[in-house]
């Protein structure tokens, strides 16, 4: 009887006998099927997984040298870009390794940490609706850039010395740019959830953003949880920020973040079209957004509902088509079936074109970047969007006198009470007369507030205002038009329960 011949690693029997070096001794092995393949896939692949794993290694050690970083801020310092950084829930190591360098001096004109929501919101100038999102890195950016340049603007004044073309009394809107920024000012931001001592709802993530004259970029990693502590996500944090200053100078040949498998930084870039630049900074009152061909053909009568397919977008100074017999207004956050159906009814009622309008500043916001114009302004793919800087209706009438303006019941609402001019009657009154005088009214949607339905009959009017309201706003009857949706609600229902 032959004895079976068992595998030297298990007890299957062994088809296999091979000769191998185990420990640099040359030894006789039986085998099974499996772990004869096991040995073969180890000999051929072992020394390349551990030559893989080594070059890893070495990458992640070159990567966090520090002399690599130290060398990128003595670089940063050298281009001098008047900076201010703000910083909450994570990044402000960034700050440290910029001022450890010398020359801080010459980069940082302020660093910012505001770390309690309420600080936040100061900064800001409203609460965001979430904490830690690429919106709120983008407006503490454009917060951060406005402030850099009110900053560049005072430091080349001589003590007392009124600017040029400047009001000797500071102005009391927050977001009015200078318009002495030659320096090419940056406003840098990170928003961030980090390892903490109390448990996170969400993932630790961190979202940067760079703001500069013509363009905005961001940057969104989320980061695998429970392979670092609290100091190593900040370093990594810091870096991002670091590497995010260096991409908004244009910098090249930038060192590598230590990143885990599965974790990738996600980039967005806008570069702003000059015309948007003169808008943002208050040299151009409007700027019209038109689709690709949609202009040219409409001068022609050629454009009929639903003709466009349109994803390239051109920006005019002015419009060469038919002008608009009113506007849309809104800040499309995002445009939705009740704004088009919205439209459609204004135009049936108005008999005439009606196209979109969105500022790009508002009243007690940061302006909007150049991102998020570019995000928002490419929903509109068959209907012209004029783009202005225009945070109230007495200065929408100025840029487009002879319009109708469309709007909902609330903001109606908000047009006619003294509550938002500062209390003040003669305030309203005078912003109500210069929207009369330059040929402007209203069309009113009703909209639901709460559980009820408003229309333009349940805005409470002073009496002092009643003619010019009268003549001033028409209402759209709730059987004509009624979406009970808002941008808002969409905005929520988009973030998800797990953002905070």
């Amino acid at each position: 009887m032959t004895n079976k011949i068992v595998c030297e690693k298990c007890s299957e029997y062994a088809e296999h006998h091979i000769d191998s070096e185990v420990d640099g001794i040359l030894v006789s092995l039986h085998l099974c099927e499996k772990h004869y393949w096991e040995l073969r896939k180890e000999k051929l692949f072992g020394p390349l997984k551990a030559k893989t794993a080594a070059l890893r290694a070495a990458r992640i050690a070159a990567c966090s040298r520090p002399d690599l970083w130290r060398e990128l801020v003595e670089v940063i310092h050298a281009a001098s870009p008047p900076t201010v950084i703000v910083v909450t829930g994570g990044g402000s190591s960034a700050i440290s390794e910029l001022l450890s360098v010398p020359g801080g001096s010459r980069t940082l004109l302020e660093a910012v940490v505001p770390y309690s929501e309420q600080a936040l919101v100061e900064w800001l100038g409203k609460a965001p609706e979430h904490f830690c999102v690429e919106e709120t890195a983008l407006a503490m950016a454009m917060v951060a850039y406005r402030r850099g340049c009110a900053l560049v603007a005072a430091r080349k004044k001589e003590p007392g010395e009124k600017e040029e073309g400047q009001p000797a009394a500071e102005s009391k809107d927050p977001f009015t740019l200078p318009d002495s920024h030659l320096d090419k000012v940056i406003g840098v931001a990170c928003t961030a959830s980090l390892v903490s001592d109390r448990p996170k709802k969400g993932g630790h993530r961190c979202h940067v953003a760079t703001q500069t004259e013509s363009a905005t970029a961001s940057y969104s990693l989320v980061l695998e949880k429970g392979v670092r502590d609290r100091p190593g996500e900040e370093r990594l944090v810091g870096k991002l920020v670091l590497l995010a200053m260096a991409r908004a100078l244009r910098f090249g040949d930038l060192p590598a973040l230590s990143l885990r498998r599965g974790e990738t930084v996600l980039e967005h870039f806008a570069i702003a079209d000059p015309l948007l630049v003169d808008l943002l900074d208050g040299r151009r009152a409007v700027v019209w957004s038109v689709p690709n061909g949609t202009e040219e053909r409409q001068a022609k009568g050629e454009v009929r509902k639903g003709d466009a397919q349109i994803s390239l977008f051109s920006l005019r100074p002015s419009l060469l088509g038919t002008h608009p017999f009113g506007v849309l207004c809104g800040s499309f956050h995002p445009l939705h079936y009740g704004h088009k159906q919205l439209r459609e009814v204004a135009e049936r009622i108005l008999k005439g074109p009606v196209y979109y309008e969105m500022s790009i500043r508002n009243v007690d916001k940061p302006p909007l970047d150049f991102l998020s114009i570019d995000r928002r302004r490419a929903q509109f793919t068959d209907v012209p969007l004029v783009l202005t800087a225009a945070p109230t209706f007495a200065e929408k009438a100025a840029a487009l006198p002879g319009v109708v303006f469309v709007v909902g019941v609330d903001t109606a609402e908000r047009i006619v009470q003294p509550r938002y001019y500062g209390g003040s009657e003669e305030a309203t009154r005078a912003a109500l007369q210069s929207i009369h005088d330059a040929g402007c009214r209203f069309l009113v949607a009703g909209r639901k507030v709460g559980e009820t339905f408003q229309t333009l009959s349940d805005i409470p009017v002073p009496p002092k205002f009643a003619a010019l309201f009268a003549d001033l706003f028409a209402a759209i009857r709730p059987e004509e038009f009624r979406a009970d949706i808002s941008s808002t609600q969409l905005r929520h229902e988009a973030a998800g329960e797990n953002l905070v």
